[in-house]
């Protein structure tokens, strides 16, 4: 019995030191809100919002507003049809605006 709480005691003690010592494998979200609009400052409704890389992401709203969780180390890409593709490194920031320019 003692013998078995010893085993059991030295394994946390290790485990617990090597979870101290691990870099964190995963970034915190964040939620990042904004607003995306042509140049001259008409909002775009159904933009897509994606992080870059991933599958995640969303649409803008009638108003051209967006919200979304994000981690702080993700660029945002802004895309909609009709005009260039716009990305936006999140970092710190939890508002964003974005004015897509037109294709020529």
């Amino acid at each position: 019995m003692k013998r078995t709480l010893s085993v059991w005691l030295l394994t946390s003690v290790i485990l617990a030191a090597l979870s101290l010592l691990a870099p964190p494998t995963f970034a915190q979200d964040r939620e990042v809100r904004g607003k995306v609009s042509e140049e001259n400052g008409s909002p775009l409704p159904g933009v897509s919002v994606l992080i870059k890389g991933t599958q995640r992401g969303t649409t803008t709203n009638a108003e051209g507003d967006f919200q979304m969780q994000a981690p702080d180390a993700a660029v945002l890409v802004f895309s909609y049809v009709g005009y260039q593709s716009q990305e936006v490194k999140v970092g710190n920031q939890t508002s964003l605006t974005v004015s897509l320019v037109p294709e020529s």
